[in-house]
């Protein structure tokens, strides 16, 4: 139901230009749809309509809605106050210049004052002051549903991966179990978004499951950890199974602080695909410690698999790590490996064709150096027009310390911590604290450290 709440006229601005989808997608600004709904506030996808409004409200999903800032930002007039907001707004430099006010976190609970035209608030970053201190605003995890289809089950993680940010941002919590029994019974659809970062980390999930099976409903969202897989999950499931392995052998997975054994991944797969399920397993690449003989290790895991199934669907996306702030892994210098991202090419271009043969394994093209190094510099510069055009004349192909220097010869340089991190350096992030931070971050980084080099030993 929409508020009567006394606002100026303000709208949110759809940066991606689709149309409001109501079903999950991990794309769809999804806090941008929810205060849409509750608020009556307008959502707008063409610039030219923006002039009628006081206010405009940005929900940043990820990096790339930095850049597509920049490319509107000629659209905003004289007095119009822009606001960002969104997961990638923990790291506010990239859109600080251009943005009057940035939230940092959760906004649920404050964003009716934040629509009042109230801006003394905690989270928020007024950037004419500069980047001042503020605390990412964790909120606890609210009640209610998303959608008519969705809700949050739970937030945050209570694992310690060294290169996420769920658990370095949120405190881990869950719904009552009762009131995630309540929405199953009472949802009119069959398909809903039982909505977490793993659903087998949630206490209570078998019994979900359970309360799934008997109103003959299914979780449209389930990303699982791959020690959680069991046999009745399995052949309940009616989607993909989606895991995330993230490292190419059980060495480089102990090393990130995901310790998955190579027996137990067999295992879990080979539980899938016994079942003809269709699963999709994302690696990293550019993790720390990475050599040709990790890949060497998924290689052969994919041929045992091969060797043991005649049918089923796999999906194995790679995805190039990008040292993630907050993380202990912000102390890495980026780096991306063109040897790698070449042997993955040369890898899917093997199993064009595999339906024919057995299992139909697809591997998506992986994120090039250039657009992935876009990612990497909106967390460290403004992104600005300027710095957007000199970005698409990146070389298509380079290693960082080359894309560096090409943007560095079109006038937009990035500071000397880029390339040179240590366990003082003072990130663009540093006045962000965020819920999860944990002084024991450098001593993770350590720890890593050590055993990246027993590794190469």
């Amino acid at each position: 139901m929409a508020s009567s709440l006394p606002f100026h006229a303000a709208c949110f601005f759809d940066l991606t230009g689709g149309t409001r989808r109501r079903a999950f997608s991990p794309y769809t600004p999804k806090a941008m749809l929810f205060f849409s709904r509750t608020y009556g506030v307008p959502i707008v996808t063409d610039p030219a309509d923006l002039a009628a409004f006081d206010t405009v409200f940005f929900s940043l999903h990820c990096f790339r809605d930095f850049y597509r800032v920049a490319e509107m930002a000629h659209w905003k007039r004289a007095g119009q106050q822009w606001v960002a907001g969104g997961n990638a707004a923990a790291t506010p430099v990239g859109v600080a210049w251009i943005m009057d006010y940035v939230w940092v976190g959760d906004c649920r609970d404050s964003f009716p004052a934040i629509l009042r035209g109230e801006r003394d608030l905690p989270g928020m970053v007024h950037t004419a002051k500069g980047l001042h201190p503020v605390t990412y605003v964790d909120e606890d995890l609210a009640p209610g549903l998303l959608s008519d289809a969705e809700m949050e089950v739970s937030k945050g993680c209570p694992r310690r991966c060294l290169f996420c940010i769920h658990p370095w941002r949120h405190r881990y919590q869950e719904q009552p179990e009762a009131d995630v029994v309540r929405f199953i019974a009472q949802a009119k659809g069959r398909g809903l978004g039982l909505i977490s970062n793993s659903s087998n980390d949630v206490s209570y999930y078998a019994a979900i499951d359970d309360t799934l099976a008997r109103f003959g409903k299914t979780d449209m969202t389930v990303s699982n950890s791959v020690h959680g897989l069991t046999p009745v999950f399995v052949e309940r499931r009616k989607r993909e199974v989606f895991l995330g392995v993230e490292g190419m052998s059980a060495v480089l997975r102990q090393i990130v602080n995901k310790p998955i054994s190579q027996e137990v991944l067999r295992e879990k797969i080979a539980l899938c695909l016994g079942h003809g399920k269709q699963i999709r397993t994302v690696y990293q690449f550019n993790l720390p410690g990475e050599t040709m003989d990790d890949f060497d290790e998924l290689r052969a895991d994919v041929a045992a698999m091969r060797s043991q199934f005649s049918a089923g669907s796999w999906a194995i996306p790679f995805i190039p790590n990008q040292p993630s702030a907050h993380t202990p892994f912000q102390w890495l210098v980026p780096t991306y490996r063109l040897e790698m991202f070449d042997a993955i090419q040369a890898f899917r271009t093997s199993l064009f064709g595999s339906r024919k043969t057995g299992i139909a394994i697809y591997c998506p093209a992986p994120l090039g150096v250039a657009r992935w190094f876009a990612q990497v510099i909106a967390e460290w510069i403004p992104v600005t027009p300027a710095v957007a055009r000199a970005v698409k004349r990146l070389p298509a192909r380079g290693t960082v310390p080359e894309m560096v220097d090409a943007l560095a010869a079109q006038g937009v340089t990035l500071p000397p911590a880029f390339l040179h991190r240590q366990q003082d350096t003072v990130f663009p992030w540093s006045h962000v604290q965020t819920a999860g931070d944990d002084a024991d971050k450098w001593a993770r980084f350590t720890r890593m450290q050590d055993r990246i080099r027993r590794k190469a030993a």
